[in-house]
């Protein structure tokens, strides 16, 4: 079974929760960790009881908001632990994939996931306004 953990600084976390379950429906088996909110003071402390109460063939993806940033390095502790996927920027669309494809393996997944995810993160710019002489 494929779990998923957002973990980031407030309440991203929870708001990237809200707007997932708003396209696909309530997802058991989403989780998150709103760090240094709520109570919230040792996220590597909730994490260790996810990363503890993974059954065999279990998975925790757990995905982080900032690279680099204290959440991201609380989470990178787990990263040689079975069935433990750590990944850093986290967004929707790689959010919804994970909980929609249950088919792909996870690892295949956050490959493909990540890939994506670099190639959607683009500026838009203006467009340039034509005069009535340009026609």
């Amino acid at each position: 079974m494929r779990n998923v953990v957002l973990a980031s600084h407030g309440r991203l976390a929870a708001g990237m929760k809200s707007s997932v379950e708003m396209v696909v429906g309530a997802q058991e088996h989403l989780m998150t960790i709103s760090a240094y909110v709520d109570g919230c003071t040792d996220p590597a402390q909730e994490l260790k009881q996810m990363v503890d109460s993974l059954e065999e063939g279990d998975e925790l993806v757990i995905l982080t908001d900032v690279l680099g940033g204290s959440v991201n390095n609380e989470a990178s502790q787990f990263v040689n632990e079975p069935g433990v996927f750590v990944v850093t920027g986290m967004n929707l669309p790689l959010v919804l994939t994970l909980m929609i494809d249950n088919a792909t393996p996870t690892q295949q997944l956050i490959d493909a996931t990540v890939a994506e995810a670099r190639e959607q993160l683009v500026q838009i710019k203006p467009v340039e306004s034509k005069s009535e002489e340009d026609f």
